[in-house]
């Protein structure tokens, strides 16, 4: 009896032996090697302080049996900028781990950087290396480093400038307070954190050049954000806000690129924009409410909602604008622009003002049929002026003094609107439109031909 039940057991351990699959064979042939996903992992620039985002490294088995890996680490060690998490675990080192045969291990990889005194983006560098059969493979980690100065929530009850040798990363909103100015010297960069605005109830002067232009802009670096609207607040300016100049200034991807709030009695213009661009927004371009704006040589462009609103009256004068709007990047079904001498508010009051609006060789233009709302409410006045221009419309309020009207999709041709280059082409009715102009450069600081285009940007022959 005893001796039929030894012979059963040898049986099922020479069949388990047999059996065995051949993934779970280890292999210490040093000829046999993994396949990694990626020779380098590199991430966007990153700002000190900030933690990336996480990104993944697949190691392959391409081979029937298993491989043991005998180490997997950091080059740097524990003084690393960067973490790896294998299997769930985070650790700096990983000992006796196997991978079977045709399978594949995970890796995911994360990278904080301390801030340090440097002005200029540095690199960080490291390697994630592979230890098994007498083989060392490597993996390399890079990454381009970014001090900033950061600020947080805060009122400015000073005057402040700020420099151009390191960027500017606001955490969270500030204010400018009344009768102060923040003052934004040429090539300065702001990165603004998801939910942060910037509020003024004093003076902003954003002076960029054409060699050196402003940014504004949401702080994720990374491509995959590159174009993504609403990343942040956007620019406020509050009632008793006056003085404000943006020149060669650049503002992407906001809820609001500027919001404008500055009633007074007069027509001055509290905010003066040149040279400017105000692009990819998810709320809208330039909102404005009984204000007084002048807008030159500046391109709004790509919104999900208006590009362009001038509501509660107020006086506005645009001047080599290209203003634009188009679904390439969302659904869209709101027109580019609305123009209203009234609005109703929450607690139900009503505004009704006057409203001026001044277009001269300028561009309205998108992919609907009509992009113009003209509401007209109330007693007040509301004029609007035209003079060599193009509108995508068929309000006859627009015609006049040489400016065209049409809602023929085809009929204004830009270079590329999908990578924003809103430059009329060759055979756009914008090239040699604006001949009695007298503006001698374009958005970017180009100089202007003898013919000038209608719109922001010169094409150049």
């Amino acid at each position: 009896m005893i001796c039929r039940q030894v012979f059963f057991i040898l049986i099922i351990v020479t069949v388990f032996v047999t059996c065995r699959y051949e993934e779970e064979i280890l292999t210490d042939d040093p000829q046999i090697a993994f396949r990694f996903s990626a020779d380098t992992i590199f991430f966007d620039t990153l700002f000190t302080e900030r933690g990336s985002i996480t990104k993944r490294l697949t190691v392959v088995n391409p081979n029937k049996n298993a491989i043991r890996i005998d180490r997997i680490y950091l080059g740097k060690g524990p003084s690393s900028e960067y973490e790896i998490i294998v299997a769930g675990v985070e650790m700096n080192e990983v000992k006796d781990q196997v991978i079977f045969g045709t399978d594949s291990l995970l890796i995911l990889i994360k990278v904080i950087i301390d801030q340090n005194d440097r002005s200029f983006p540095f690199m960080v560098a490291d390697s994630i290396l592979f230890s098994y059969n007498n083989r060392l493979e490597q993996v390399i980690l890079r990454t381009w480093g970014q001090n900033a100065n950061f600020i947080g929530d805060s009122i400015f009850l000073e005057d402040q400038v700020w420099e151009s040798e390191i960027p500017y990363f606001l955490t969270g909103s500030i204010l400018v307070d009344s009768l102060k100015s923040l003052t934004l010297k040429e090539g300065t960069r702001v990165y603004v954190s998801k939910g942060a605005s910037i509020f003024v109830k004093g003076r902003l002067h954003s002076l960029g050049t054409a060699e050196r232009r402003i940014l504004f802009r949401h702080e994720r670096t990374d491509k995959e954000y590159e174009n993504i609207p609403g990343q942040w607040g956007g620019i406020y300016f509050l009632e008793g806000s006056r003085g404000n100049e943006i020149f060669f200034t650049d503002i992407r991807n906001a809820q609001y690129g500027l919001r404008v709030g500055t009633p007074d009695p007069d027509t001055i213009p509290d905010v003066i924009i040149k040279h400017a661009r105000i692009e990819n927004t998810s709320l809208g371009g330039i909102i404005a409410f009984t204000s007084d704006l002048l807008v030159e040589n500046s391109l709004v462009n790509t919104s999900a909602g208006y590009v362009l609103a001038n509501l509660a009256g107020g006086n506005y004068q645009y001047i080599h604008c290209t203003i634009a709007n188009y679904g390439t990047f969302f659904f869209r079904q709101t027109p580019a622009v609305v123009f209203s001498n009234s609005i109703l508010l929450d607690d139900n009051r009503h505004i009704d003002e006057s409203l001026d609006i001044d277009f001269r060789y300028s561009i309205v233009w998108g992919d609907l049929k009509e992009e113009i709302v003209v509401e007209k409410g109330g007693i007040s006045d509301l004029r609007i002026r035209s003079d060599n221009s193009i509108f995508k419309t068929s309000l006859f309020i627009f015609e006049g003094n040489n400016s065209y009207l049409s809602t023929e999709t085809d009929f204004m041709q830009f270079v590329d609107i999908e990578n924003y280059n809103f430059t009329p082409d060759a055979l756009s009715p914008a090239v040699d439109k604006a001949r009695m102009s007298d503006t001698k450069t374009d958005l970017f600081g180009q100089k202007r031909d003898s013919f000038p285009d209608a719109g922001a940007i010169e094409f150049l022959k």
